[in-house]
């Protein structure tokens, strides 16, 4: 990504668009109502903010300014635009309530049908709001627009904006990546009426409150968007989130609070902790009952798992494992129909996974009944990743994420280390639902190898299943071994889902490359 550096502009508009974007009308043309606490900021910073905002291609927007400093300086510098400048609003608290309640004061300000958020010494890209109102009018009906909510890209400007650097471009809406870190971050945007169902900020969660906020507005049923281009410049100084947030410990444990009220309100009970990754959370869901399990692997996997699983005693836990253990070398059509348990772990034959965990972990995962499969990171010998989930591009071929990445590397925006919801998994080590699996009729025989298992998880994203990869668990493949597929099986997949195909995978990135090996690096022109 330090290519990024040099090459920013590219994905930034030209003069020549921007006055196009200005020209256009659109059918739904909402005020947008930008909310900006201030605290003591810098006068340069609000200046070039404000700037920034005025150089809006897309024009119904106001400022609302909630202003919390103890002195003047800021309201000095609003006070001179506000003269010439009527969308821009300002109000002085009468104490600084942190930032939850300074929000807060100016969401009360907001007279918009949206409501977008900015921190006070970051900068808008002159098409922002533009494209936010364009994904408005193209991506959503007239009843989802009540609950909006909207994120997009962003990158990161030193002190002074002039070196542009860590691009973060984002998968589109990915719960299980949700609940490990705040991706969505800038530019955030959503409607008024979400911002009344799910409440405001709340000032216990100060550090983590916007995590929180997000978290509500899902769960109280936002219809999310993402807009995949660079619209925010978030400012690495001293004093930014940005810049320290090693110094924020308190956040972090309110964003495992976050994390861990979400996950109540979605009946699934789990805990959150703070990993090495600041910002990033670990999720451990809780098992609670009896969970029955079949275990379908060849001797020496069964060996080595039956081992293990038969040194545990359950008597003081809160849940009990039931194994099955079917020997096999193939995942054969109708298995399931010898397979006694709710759940089936599958091990290809070459494929070694430590028994440690392995179960409760992705039973934590499957359990969930919107998940049907959960697979794990692939390690090739153990020095690299041989795949983290499966990426589609619109030709039909199936892209290892992560391939060839040192095993030790936690990749791009630690996607090679959170769990997080994929378009498919490779199958060499994985846990299905057989409920999910018996509704499908389990795998289709026209295909082998991975475009079988691709077809497999396309065919639950129809039945609204999620399919999951947990880096958290690996299994190390024999080297050596080699992909099963076919152009045959490739025509026939492409046929079958070139609708699908012909859209960007929703959970990867279309700005970054589709190239198997330099997966997360910058796509390149």
């Amino acid at each position: 990504m330090l290519a990024y550096t040099k090459e920013y502009g590219r994905y930034m508009p030209a003069k020549e668009e921007l006055l196009r974007q200005k020209k256009e009308s659109f059918a739904y043309e909402p005020l947008i109502s930008i909310v900006i606490p201030l605290y003591e900021t810098p006068e340069p910073y609000l200046r070039e903010l404000i700037d920034s905002i005025l150089a809006q291609s897309y024009k119904n927007w106001e400022i609302c300014f909630a202003d919390g400093s103890k002195t003047d300086g800021a309201a000095c510098v609003v006070m001179e635009y506000e003269k010439a400048e009527k969308r821009i609003r300002y109000q002085k608290l009468f104490k600084n309530g942190g930032i939850s309640e300074n929000t807060n004061s100016g969401f009360a300000m907001a007279r918009g049908d949206y409501i977008a958020l900015m921190d006070h010494d970051d900068l808008l890209c002159a098409n922002a709001l533009y494209e936010m109102v364009k994904c408005l009018n193209e991506s959503y009906s007239k009843d989802e627009r009540t609950l909006a909510m909207l994120y997009s890209d962003e990158d990161k400007i030193n002190g002074d904006g002039a070196v542009h650097s860590r691009p973060h471009f984002k998968p589109d809406f990915n719960l299980e990546f949700l609940r490990r870190n705040n991706y969505f971050c800038h530019f955030l945007m959503f409607s008024s009426l979400l911002l009344q169902k799910a409440g405001g900020l709340k000032k216990e969660y100060d550090g983590a409150q916007d995590y929180d906020f997000v978290l509500r507005c899902v769960d109280a049923g936002a219809h999310v968007r993402h807009v995949p281009k660079i619209l925010y410049h978030w400012r690495i100084h001293e004093g930014s989130t940005a810049g320290n947030s090693a110094d924020k410990s308190y956040a972090f444990d309110n964003g495992c609070r976050a994390i861990e009220a979400h996950l109540k309100r979605c009946n699934e009970e789990g805990t959150a902790k703070v990993t090495s990754g600041l910002g990033v959370y670990q999720v451990t869901y809780a098992l609670r009952g009896v969970y029955s399990v079949t275990v379908a692997a060849d001797k020496e996997q069964l060996l080595r798992m039956r081992r293990h699983y038969q040194s545990i005693s359950f008597a003081e836990k809160d849940y009990e494992l039931r194994i099955q253990y079917l020997q096999t070398d193939t995942l054969y059509r109708g298995i399931e129909k010898d397979c006694s348990g709710d759940y089936i772990l599958y091990l290809k034959r070459n494929i070694k996974a430590e028994p440690n965990g392995l179960l409760e972990h992705l039973l934590g995962i499957c359990q969930h009944k919107k998940n049907g499969v959960a697979g794990v990171k692939l390690l090739e010998g153990k020095r690299s990743v041989a795949s983290c989930g499966l990426i589609y591009d619109g030709d039909g071929n199936l892209i290892a994420s992560c391939k060839g990445l040192p095993a030790v590397y936690k990749g791009y925006f630690l996607h090679a280390v959170i769990p997080q919801n994929v378009s498919a998994v490779s199958f060499e080590c994985v846990m299905l639902r057989k409920d999910a699996f018996q509704k499908l009729g389990g795998l289709d025989d026209a295909f082998r190898g991975i475009y079988q298992e691709a077809d497999y998880c396309f065919r639950l994203a129809e039945r609204g299943y999620g399919v999951v990869v947990t880096p958290e668990i690996t299994a190390v493949r024999r080297s050596g071994i080699k992909k099963t597929e076919s152009q045959a099986d490739k025509a026939l997949f492409y046929e079958r889902w070139k609708q699908k195909l012909s859209r960007p995978d929703p959970c990867y990135n279309c700005n970054l490359s589709l190239k198997e090996g330099s997966t997360y690096a910058m796509k390149q022109p």
